[in-house]
This record gives C-alpha cells, sequence and structure tokens, in this order.
C-alpha cells in the first residue's frame, strides 16, 4: 500500500476522534504545528525516520516536544503512529490532516499565478468566480510569472488551468503550423 494511502487511512482516523471529541480545530493547529516543528528540524526528521532509534526513545522525544505544545489526543496520536513504525510518513500525515479538514469546512485551496501583482478588487472576483463554480469556499494562494505575459494559470487540486496569454499563443502557433 502507498504511503499516501496510509496517511490518509492515519488521518481520517484521527479527525474520526476530533470530530467526536469536538476538537477539530485543536487537533489542525496541533498537527500544523507539529509539521513545522518537524520541517525546520533536519534532526527531528532523522529521529522520527531512523529504524535504529528505538520506539520508546521516540516517544520520549515526541513527549519532551510536544506535550506542552499540542493536546492530549494529538500527543497519543504521535506515540500511535511511532508505535506502528510509520515515523518516515509523518509529513504526508500532517498534509492528509490539512486537507481532510479542508473537505470538512468545504474549502478549496487553490494557487492562482497572473503575470503582474494582482490588486484586491481582482483577487476578490477570481474568488468569487471560483467560489461559484467550485460550490465551495476558495483560499487562495497568489504568485506572479512574467514569462506567462498576461491572463492567469490556476490550479485547482491536480487540475491545471491555463489561461495565460502564453498558452494561448502556444496553441495559436500550433494551430498556424498545422494548416
Amino acid at each position: 500500500m502507498s504511503s499516501l494511502k496510509i496517511a490518509r487511512r492515519y488521518a481520517k482516523s484521527l479527525l474520526s476522534s476530533a470530530v467526536a471529541s469536538g476538537s477539530v480545530d485543536t487537533v489542525s493547529a496541533d498537527m500544523a504545528t507539529v509539521r513545522a516543528m518537524a520541517d525546520s528540524s533536519k534532526e527531528l526528521q532523522a529521529v522520527l525516520r531512523s529504524p535504529v532509534v528505538t520506539h520508546e526513545l521516540k516517544k520520549r522525544i515526541i513527549d519532551e516536544l510536544f506535550s506542552s505544545r499540542v493536546s492530549p489526543l494529538t500527543l497519543s496520536f504521535l506515540h500511535l503512529v511511532v508505535d506502528k513504525g510509520r515515523g518516515d510518513i509523518w509529513r504526508d500525515i500532517a498534509d492528509e490532516v490539512g486537507a481532510q479538514v479542508d473537505t470538512i469546512r468545504n474549502i478549496q485551496r487553490v494557487d492562482v499565478t497572473s503575470a503582474t501583482e494582482l490588486s484586491a478588487a481582482e483577487r476578490e472576483r477570481i474568488e468569487g468566480a471560483l467560489s461559484t463554480s467550485l460550490g465551495r469556499s476558495v483560499i487562495a494562494t497568489y504568485a506572479t510569472d512574467a514569462s506567462i505575459i498576461g491572463g492567469a494559470v490556476v490550479r485547482v487540486g491536480d487540475q491545471v488551468h491555463d489561461g495565460s496569454l502564453r498558452h494561448q499563443l502556444a496553441v495559436l502557433g500550433k494551430t498556424l503550423t498545422q494548416a
């Protein structure tokens, strides 16, 4: 089974417990904290992945680092992940928790790349149109890339909607060469 499928199962299990206890927001914030701390520490990443470090030592390290920063539910979940020998997929689990919380909250995250910086009004219009077409609340991340010349490229999950002038010119060029 792929690590992504395993991570989804672990995330689903954690969120099921969080929903039952009414602590989805807390668990979501906890997992973001765990991800941020682990991402910033190469040593912690190495310890969590290492087959040489015992599970007991890993749990003691987790307790020292996280017991005052995360809820008891999240802390016991981290212990479970270590006990099951899944310290190597903590990043995938944290990502899946975030994705599943977005699903629970009916949120869709999108990336928008434009040739120039968009004004607040343009951003609001894009988010409104995307929210209407997707039937979900939208949280957009914006970037600029002058090479697209004009228009925008919108990434929604695995789908890319390329409305850039660069893409349109490429399609036109291909059409003209085939004619």
